[in-house]
């Protein structure tokens, strides 16, 4: 008999987050766990890449191997450019300095 191992699959936007958590034969690969997923748990229309996986923060592709109690995160591409993102709000909030 082959012995099953926990996984989760997450997706997050702002302020809402989907988990499912699964049970998957050791050794299992990311697109079998993809495959056993409730997607009526996750947002519909969600569309699942292997451009946009990960497993805890690093990127991951449908035939990679999983471990026990790992997380599959189902990523967004992002909207804007973290740089310009960073510049914006530091153009928004400058650096005062301090009076002598």
């Amino acid at each position: 008999m082959t012995e099953m191992i926990p996984v989760e699959i997450v997706y997050a936007e702002p302020g809402r987050v989907w988990r499912q958590e699964l049970r998957v034969p050791t050794g299992a690969s990311v697109q079998h766990a993809l495959s056993v997923l409730d997607h009526r748990l996750f947002p519909e229309g969600l569309q699942v890449s292997e451009d946009f996986l990960a497993v805890y923060g690093r990127r991951v592709r449908f035939g990679d191997s999983l471990h026990a109690h790992d997380r599959i995160e189902l990523l967004r591409p992002l909207t804007r450019d973290p740089k310009d993102t960073r510049r914006l709000r530091a153009a928004d909030n400058p650096l005062k300095k301090p009076a002598r």
